[in-house]
């Protein structure tokens, strides 16, 4: 059993969970931690801005006696939603606080990671969702699959994205095709260590190409007239300029161990922690979400 902090202990401080905590959630992410934080907090409301120019700086020849023109270009910002609530109460029965086992506080560190990392990650993929929706709901196949990814990601670079900034996430199905498609898998040699890390797993057009397995279905309402209904489609791949995906996040409650007072757990404590923060996708041209078969209800 561990000893308590301050009588000789081994037992790690509790200004360590949070960042232990993010350490692991981080580590089960590949859409989330894509997100950018170019955000302003407001000075007087607290509120999160996110700054967005209308255009790039204007350039035009220089007249040495009459100078040029003034131009202007304007910032905007986009006020990013802080609406994501949610906490971790996960009970360790038998112990005072002080007194946790090494092995089970890391046990409960681990999981707390896993579970806000789960939990951020669908936060991410339903942003994305919210961003332009092809009109193309052909499924891929082993034939397509790489020119349409190749395809969205050119018509992307038309709306002045960069390579830089661009992933590529597809589903398992789609991950399958590609695997099969020699001009991708001659593409595995080059994403370097770091990309690897990333899960990258090859390129097209240079941008970076990783699997989710956890990009679900998207609902919509198709057709017109007496044919307009609601339909359930696979989401095969997006394509994302992670500029324009933007998150907040932020400890409400540090997540640390504490005793249980409530007059009816007896040498208990729990591991308690609370994060809020917010998604947003602040340019809908930025993200490209491709769908494909229809889900039919079983």
């Amino acid at each position: 059993m561990a000893n308590a902090i301050g009588v000789n202990g081994t037992h790690k401080r509790k200004e360590t969970y949070a960042n232990e905590v993010l350490t692991i959630a981080r580590s089960e992410m590949n859409i989330y931690e894509d997100f950018s934080t170019d955000y302003e907090v407001d000075g007087a409301t607290g509120q999160i801005m996110v700054p967005t120019r209308n255009g790039e700086v204007q350039l035009s020849d220089y007249d040495i006696k009459n100078g040029i023109e003034l131009t202007q270009s304007a910032t905007d910002y986009l006020p990013l939603p802080v609406d994501k609530n949610y906490a971790c109460n996960e009970l360790i029965d038998g112990y005072e606080a002080e007194a946790v086992p090494d092995n089970i506080r890391a046990q409960r560190i681990e999981s707390a990671g896993y579970s806000f990392g789960m939990k951020k990650e669908n936060f991410a993929i339903d942003a994305l969702k919210t961003g332009t929706i092809s009109t193309d709901t052909t499924a891929l196949t082993e034939a397509t699959a790489y020119k349409k990814i190749a395809t969205e990601i050119k018509n992307m670079k038309k709306r002045n994205m960069k390579v830089s900034n661009m992933r590529v996430v597809v589903d398992a199905e789609t991950e399958l095709l590609l695997l099969t498609d020699e001009k991708f898998a001659n593409t595995s040699s080059t994403i370097g260590a770091e990309l690897v890390r990333e899960g990258v797993i090859g390129k097209i057009n240079g941008v970076p190409v990783k699997p989710n397995y956890l990009l679900g279905t998207v609902k919509r309402e198709e057709g017109s007239g007496a044919s307009k209904a609601d339909k359930t489609r696979n989401v095969e791949f997006i394509v994302y300029d992670k500029r324009f995906c933007q998150k907040y996040e932020n400890w409400a409650v540090e997540p640390t161990i504490n005793e249980i007072k409530d007059g009816k757990h007896i040498g208990a404590s729990a591991l308690q922690g609370r994060q809020v923060g917010g998604l947003m996708v602040t340019n809908a041209l930025g993200v490209q979400v491709k769908l494909g078969a229809e889900v039919t209800a079983a």
